[in-house]
């Protein structure tokens, strides 16, 4: 599951501090937020942290659509 959401684009539905539900898909996966303060509803890319082994929520890049960069 991990490998299917790495650079998909999602978007921050709720957060349990210091972790943020992001739908991706139609499904909701708990990650980190990147940075920590996005409120629901922010558009997202699912990145991985290597270091703790865990998915991380970028903000998307603005005027992107579907939260990918580089789709203008």
């Amino acid at each position: 599951m991990r490998e299917w959401a790495l650079g998909a684009p999602g978007r921050i539905v709720t957060w349990p501090a210091p972790d943020a539900y992001v739908l991706v898909e139609g499904v909701l996966l708990r990650m980190r937020p990147d940075p920590p303060d996005m409120p629901p509803g922010t558009e997202v890319v699912v990145g991985q942290d290597t270091e703790r082994r865990s998915l991380v929520a970028h903000r998307a890049a603005p005027g992107t659509g579907d939260g990918r960069a580089g789709d203008e």
